[in-house]
């Protein structure tokens, strides 16, 4: 009876690794397959694409209708989520992209959102993914330079990837962890009080089982390993009280990433929480740096001036722009709405795998890890 019951929380135990609450939505969320912004006609299309795993990965790339383009060629964003998450949690950026003339690709991670797909890999397989969407990205008319901007999962899958593709110009890394085994560790430590002697042991054991599940290794999810071989200009963001990954994780990947680089520490707010307009825009204006090939310094901050005039000017042009728009997102509490519910659902999600590990005796898992 007691082996059944260690078995029992071991098999919960790795499913609360892999298989995170799925945020489950309707495509209606995405707003209008159609919208004016900025006396733009803007439009959204929808693909399905092929993940490295064989499974439907839902995507949108939302650019402006062929007779509204600026130009023939126009930087875009890709957007990668965050666990649990989904291609909503991007909706919220694409204001500050599209008044920037640069387009955004969204999707959903397999086993996310409304993607197929059982299991997430939190990088592993992610980021073979990342590479399919780049080269389809590409066969795509009018696409310029590809910028990559990733949340939790999602940054830590950008470094991943991002150092052996150089048709990626910039990314922004919002909340990534350096080493997925030492954040266990800490997980382990921090929220479960769990005792240290024994997390290696009960690691080895849910690292076999996962990697029969869906072939992850949990010691090849180092980002900070790839970081020393990336190049590209990375704009680093980190709660300094999240407390899902720690901010030292984004400060030891800053320091072995070799590519021009800057660091953003908040100091309110944590792991799933809306950042601040101000640095909305800072990373805007990251993008339009390193995207747009024809934008000098000089013209960037003009533009970036002219910008700034203009929204001091008054908030009518805002909420005449958001009115227009409808882009769903009608106000900033939206955001915070969907965040709070990722949030809520990671703590759920943690709470329930304490809840797990404190059924049986920790000497008991010791020596169940041993035998197995």
């Amino acid at each position: 009876m007691k082996k059944e019951k260690i078995k029992l929380t071991y098999d919960s135990l790795w499913k609360y690794i892999i298989r995170p609450p799925r945020y489950n939505y309707n495509e209606n969320t995405l707003g209008p397959p159609s919208f004016l912004y900025r006396g733009k006609i803007y439009q959204r299309k929808d693909y399905n694409l092929l993940s490295s795993m064989g499974y439907i990965m839902k995507c949108s790339l939302i650019e402006p209708d062929i007779s509204n383009r600026p130009k023939d060629s126009m930087p875009l964003v890709l957007y990668l989520h965050g666990n649990g998450s989904s291609r909503v949690e991007g909706i919220h950026m694409i204001e500050e992209l599209l008044k920037r003339d640069i387009n955004i690709f969204l999707f959903d991670f397999p086993g996310c959102g409304l993607s197929e797909g059982d299991y997430i890999s939190l990088g592993y397989h992610e980021k073979d993914d990342v590479g399919i969407i780049i080269d389809f990205i590409e066969t795509l008319p009018g696409v310029g330079n590809i910028g990559i901007w990733g949340r939790s999962m999602g940054a830590s899958t950008a470094l991943l990837y991002a150092h052996k593709d150089q048709r990626i110009k910039a990314i922004c890394f919002d909340s990534p962890f350096a080493d997925f085994r030492k954040l266990a560790k800490e997980l382990a430590v921090n929220h479960f009080n769990y005792p240290n002697f024994l997390i290696d042991t009960i690691l080895n054991f849910l690292m076999k089982k996962i990697k029969k599940k869906n072939g992850l290794d949990i010691n090849l999810l180092k980002p900070i390993e790839t970081a020393k071989e990336t190049f590209q200009p990375g704009m680093f963001i980190h709660a300094e009280n999240d407390k899902l990954i720690g901010v030292k994780h984004t400060l030891e990947i800053y320091e072995q990433y070799l590519g021009p680089k800057c660091v953003y520490i908040l100091e309110k707010g944590g792991h799933n929480t809306k950042r601040p307009d101000n640095l909305i825009k800072k990373i805007g204006k990251f993008f339009l740096r390193y995207l747009d090939d024809n934008i000098s310094d000089i013209k960037l901050e003009k533009k970036i001036n002219l910008e700034e005039n203009e929204e001091i000017e008054g908030d009518k042009e805002n909420i005449k722009i958001i009115e227009e728009g409808k882009i769903i997102v009608e106000d900033t509490n939206e955001n915070d709405k969907y965040l709070e519910k990722i949030e809520k659902s990671e703590i759920k999600h943690l709470d329930e795998m304490k809840s797990c590990l404190l059924k049986i005796n920790p000497n008991d898992i010791k020596k169940e890890g041993e035998d197995s």
